[in-house]
């Protein structure tokens, strides 16, 4: 081989190189503007792992190209692709973890039992939190603290998963409100309706007209009042959170201005200490 052929090979390759590398980066856009239109879980989560599908692929191809371009590769075509058979079994063996975890993500992808943004519980493992991305490997998940854990697609196939936005997103939390035995029940129950109608989220009416919002029950007579429970909704988990601490402190603020009395504990203090002469 001469100087000007090994010139062509650099040039050949190169361009090969450079070919990948520009077809990886627009497959890229294309993928980021789709998330940014479409904006659907299910399309985000598919389209993240094509992506990484994608460049294996892709660069894969890119050094089978470049390989071909040597008639060497053409000379131990045979041995290779030899060896490569041996050495698949040996890497299987060797890889059975890897590709347990991989089948793993195929199947979540596929089956969807969750998706990126969603707001899981993974019970067998105590952790609950939203599921910020799914690798090849393993499932990220953001915990309440912000804090990441990475749990094996492998694993997460047998365990338990408790989905806060599988299919109907809305959600609701039973949030229990005490007042005296002294104060106005139907008021203070009028109150709590009147300041849920403030809260965002939906109307669960609009879903089923047999539905009732706001919805307030007289829940237990207690020691030291009565309970009332509240149905508190939120187009999800996070929002019904949010619901509930805007929903505490207005009450107390309604409560206070319409003299609804809320018990607490009071402690009474007796001083034995006898008197001095």
């Amino acid at each position: 081989m001469n100087f000007i052929d090994i010139i062509q090979k650099v040039i050949d390759i190169g361009l090969i190189i450079l070919i990948t590398f520009l077809i990886d980066k627009i497959i890229d856009i294309i993928i980021y503007k789709t998330i940014k239109i479409k904006n659907t879980k299910n399309l985000t989560t598919m389209l993240l792992f094509f992506r990484r599908i994608k460049r294996i692929v892709l660069y894969s191809i890119g050094i089978i190209v470049c390989l071909s371009t040597f008639e060497i590769f053409s000379t131990f075509s045979v041995t290779l692709l030899s060896g490569l058979g041996i050495g698949s079994v040996v890497l299987g063996l060797a890889a059975q973890e890897s590709l347990k975890n991989f089948f793993g993500t195929v199947s979540i992808i596929m089956g969807s039992p969750y998706e990126v943004g969603d707001f899981i519980e993974c019970t067998d493992k105590a952790v609950s939190g939203t599921v910020e991305d799914i690798t090849m490997r393993h499932t990220v998940i953001r915990t309440v603290n912000n804090r990441r854990v990475l749990i094996p697609n492998g694993e997460m196939n047998y365990y338990t998963i408790e989905n806060f936005n599988y299919k109907d997103n809305e959600s609701v939390k039973l949030v229990d409100y005490e007042i005296a035995y002294e104060a106005d029940i139907d008021k203070a129950i009028k109150i709590i309706q009147k300041e849920m109608k403030k809260l965002s989220g939906p109307n669960p009416k609009g879903r089923n007209k047999n539905e009732e919002f706001p919805k307030v029950r007289v829940y237990s007579w207690e020691d030291s009042g009565i309970k009332l429970r509240a149905w508190v909704w939120g187009k999800d988990l996070g929002e019904v959170y949010e619901n509930v601490y805007k929903l505490n402190y207005s009450i107390k603020k309604a409560f206070e201005k319409e003299n609804i009395k809320i018990p607490y504990p009071h402690v009474e203090v007796i001083n034995k200490e006898p008197k001095r002469k």
